[in-house]
């Protein structure tokens, strides 16, 4: 699924479509998915970028586990 991920309601919409209350697995997946999709508007020198990335980074707060392979 095909996430547009533009502005910081873009990112809140995000995290609470994709992260907050999925399997453990795919919120993971979604996480990095989003931390990506931010870091392309970062390259491309979105003004809204910054906001985004401080949004993002909250998901780290969010109580899932992480399995790393």
């Amino acid at each position: 699924m095909a996430h547009e991920i533009k502005t910081p309601l873009d990112v809140a919409r995000f995290i609470r479509d994709c992260i907050k209350g999925a399997d453990p697995e795919c919120a993971h997946e979604n996480e990095d998915e989003l931390y990506q999709k931010v870091l392309e508007e970062v390259v491309k020198g979105n003004p809204l970028a910054q906001k985004m990335a401080e949004l993002a980074l909250k998901t780290k707060q969010l109580d899932f586990p992480r399995w790393c392979a």
